[in-house]
């Protein structure tokens, strides 16, 4: 009996690979999806915490200049906050891609591991055939000789 191999094996490796990068790109898109939300958080907090010290500097009577100190800290706040929504929705973008991509590299190797699977049935039916000529061969040397 000879030793299976698939012929298409470097090909399915290569899709393995393919795969198993594309899962790592997708676990870094996760952590930075992550990150940037937490940044996200973090910055409403801060925002949060300006507006909570503008309405108790606001009700002690405070002097213009410092009001305008404050608005503007409030405002550069919000700014931040849209920013970082922006950069909160590139990442779930990107995340979305590499999701689609590790999707399509899994449903690519997986056909190729049914490739394999199908060729290794013909294999073993190829042999048993082989198997049941030669037994049958074996059956009429025996009778020929006995005759």
């Amino acid at each position: 009996m000879t030793v299976y191999k698939f012929r298409l094996q470097k090909l399915l490796d290569y899709k393995a690979s393919i795969e198993e990068k594309k899962k790592n790109e997708l676990g870094i898109a996760i952590k930075r999806l992550e990150k940037e939300k937490h940044r996200l958080a973090e910055q409403k907090q801060r925002l949060n915490e300006m507006n909570v010290t503008f309405k108790k500097e606001t009700a002690k009577g405070l002097a213009v200049n410092k009001l305008k100190i404050l608005l503007n800290y409030i405002d550069y706040y919000k700014r931040g906050i849209k920013q970082q929504k922006i950069r909160v929705k590139l990442a779930e973008d990107y995340l979305s891609i590499c999701r689609e991509e590790l999707i399509k590299a899994t449903q690519e190797k997986k056909m190729m591991e049914k490739l394999k699977e199908i060729d290794f049935n013909k294999y073993l039916y190829d042999e048993q055939k082989k198997d049941e000529k030669l037994i049958d061969d074996l059956i009429c040397f025996k009778e020929s000789n006995n005759a």
